[in-house]
């Protein structure tokens, strides 16, 4: 009797656990308001507040609430075709603390748009996508953390760019930056300090003889 009291009083503290999950997917959308939908009903359901945005390019999904509720979620999501392969970010964390906090985390209400954009860099979206050329390098977790470090060596190899620089921008809100930074010998790490990824393509702007001609990380 005493175990299954134990099991019960387990299930019911995990029940309260709370959790914050992020994910995006880039695919073809077939019908936008049947996603609107289903996201509006399932998180509805479960109680889930959060910001989700959805285009005809896919969708952007940050949301928090119980854990169980965020797993329900998440099975619910791979049920769709669309989102195979999607990487689900989900981490227990401590509910917001006050509405202060859960304000500036964006967790007091459940918003769910269709948009143009599922990241939007300026309140005035382009009509035609531009041209891209030499663009950058996608690198997985692991590379990342190799070119980090092994900046020190590349420093002293004498190559034809050797003159170039290894610099880290670091993209992420001032929300996120808050919780940790990059610090690395030999690489210069840049905090645009912004408050949503909309600020920066002015900041970059603004400080392109900072970036200009060196080896850039994001």
């Amino acid at each position: 009797m005493a175990d299954h009291d134990s099991n019960q009083q387990m299930e019911n503290e995990n029940e309260k656990d709370y959790g914050v999950l992020l994910y995006y997917k880039y695919t073809a959308v077939p019908d936008l308001q049947n996603l609107f939908d289903f996201y509006h009903s399932n998180c509805t359901s479960l109680s889930l507040l959060g910001r989700v945005r959805i285009s005809s390019h896919g969708v952007n999904v940050t949301v928090g609430g119980r854990l169980r509720a965020l797993e329900e979620h998440i099975e619910a999501v791979k049920s769709n075709a669309l989102f195979e392969g999607t990487d689900f970010k989900l981490a227990s964390c401590l509910e917001p603390l006050n509405d202060q906090v859960a304000k500036e985390c964006g967790f007091t209400s459940l918003s769910v748009r269709i948009v143009k954009e599922l990241v939007t860099l300026s309140s005035h979206p382009l009509l035609k996508s531009p041209e891209i050329s030499n663009a950058g390098r996608h690198l997985s977790a692991a590379e990342f953390h190799s070119v980090l470090q092994n900046a020190g060596i590349k420093c002293q190899e004498k190559t034809s760019s050797s003159d170039k620089k290894l610099i880290l921008l670091d993209a992420r809100n001032m929300y996120e930056t808050r919780i940790g930074k990059f610090d690395t010998p030999d690489v210069k790490t840049l905090d645009p300090e912004i408050r949503q990824y909309s600020d920066l393509p002015s900041w970059i702007d603004n400080n392109s003889d900072k970036l200009r001609g060196n080896n850039i990380l994001m």
